[in-house]
């Protein structure tokens, strides 16, 4: 078994679903396409809108599982208990509600996943997966500053934030020892889920100090983590809080997921196969929205795969529909070939260059 079936790579998404909604305009009567990750993205596609119909689609069948389990769980279980296995990330009779609660709900290769996983809850969920070896080595860089995390991630304004950032929490993280870890093949691929092809498109635009930095450095200027931002929180502190976590968290969230259980386990389609596959299945003008996440980073530049894949979105999806990717490169290479397809490309939100702080740029 390769690596991407042993477990899954992402334990959360890092995407912003809220930046999302900004461009799809989704509504109850979209279909919509969307890379699984980890769920939370879908999730809260379908408090926000509840689109007909949402096909998930994951390569690595581990991701699925941790989907299924996800809305097995909000249909079968109550608040406190869901939000203690993915808020906190920790339960301490998981392997209980998931035999006497849960199984009903989720495939048999589901089930024989995760009854197999018998740690998983046991110490914090986000610390599982191949992403969690990055946020072990994150906690194990600041683990002289343990309690600047804390107050970094508990501060009530964004100029406590900044102040914090630069004089405790980017010395440790922002330094050239780092960036010589992120730079080998192997880190980035096991820890942190960065495919090689990935990784040459952000080295032929700088080097890895200059991305992270471009990358970390907004974090404390943008968002009080405290009560947003909650992306970080895991890679932190190990675990969500209930004031900053994804909405499928928030009481008010699970609530509705809740009450539209029945028809969202109907709703969303679970699909372990590439996308190429699974778009090459549908009918013409089926999709209303595509959410391709960074997928087309994985193919190197060149691939017969990437116009196949792009010529049957383009086929599948309704007339007026959207597709909505992001890249870690500014100027992503297969740009070119959705042009070419017929499809109209705009850049929303582009990556800007940041002033350094005097940091080697190793």
């Amino acid at each position: 078994m390769d690596v991407l079936g042993r477990t899954y790579i992402y334990a959360f998404s890092w995407e912003d679903p809220e930046e999302d909604m900004r461009y799809l305009d989704l509504t109850s009567e979209d279909s919509v396409l969307a890379i699984s990750s980890a769920g939370d993205n879908v999730l809260h596609y379908a408090i926000s809108a509840n689109p007909k119909q949402m096909h998930c689609v994951d390569i690595n069948p581990c991701q699925g599982h941790l989907l299924e389990l996800k809305l097995a769980a909000i249909h079968t279980l109550e608040y406190n208990d869901f939000f203690a296995l993915f808020g906190r990330g920790q339960h301490p009779n998981f392997r209980h509600l998931l035999d006497s609660k849960i199984a009903p709900y989720i495939s048999a290769a589901a089930y024989e996943f995760w009854s197999t996983q018998k740690n998983t809850f046991s110490s914090s969920f986000y610390l599982r997966g191949y992403s969690g070896w990055a946020i072990y080595f994150a906690q194990l860089k600041l683990a002289g500053a343990s309690q600047y995390v804390e107050d970094f991630c508990d501060a009530g304004s964004i100029a406590e934030q900044e102040r914090i950032w630069r004089t405790h929490l980017r010395p440790a993280l922002l330094n050239p020892f780092v960036a010589a870890v992120l730079k080998t093949s192997a880190f980035c691929w096991n820890a942190l889920g960065v495919p090689s092809s990935q990784r040459q498109m952000l080295l032929k635009e700088g080097s890895i100090y200059e991305y992270i930095r471009d990358t970390l450095d907004p974090i404390a200027s943008s968002h009080v983590l405290k009560t947003g931002a909650y992306f970080y929180l895991p890679t932190l502190l190990g675990h969500y809080t209930p004031e900053s976590c994804p909405d499928y968290l928030t009481r008010s969230g699970f609530k509705k997921l809740k009450a539209t259980s029945s028809k969202a386990l109907e709703s969303f389609q679970l699909h372990t196969d590439s996308v190429l596959n699974v778009v090459r299945g549908l009918p013409d003008g089926s999709l209303t929205r595509v959410v391709l996440m960074d997928h087309l980073d994985w193919f190197q530049p060149g691939s017969p795969d990437v116009d196949a894949e792009i010529q049957h979105v383009h086929r599948s999806l309704a007339i007026g529909g959207i597709v909505l990717w992001r890249s870690a490169a500014r100027q992503p290479w297969y740009t070119a070939n959705f042009e070419a397809t017929g499809f109209r490309v705009r850049w929303d939100t582009p990556r800007f260059r940041r002033a350094d702080f005097g940091q080697p740029t190793s």
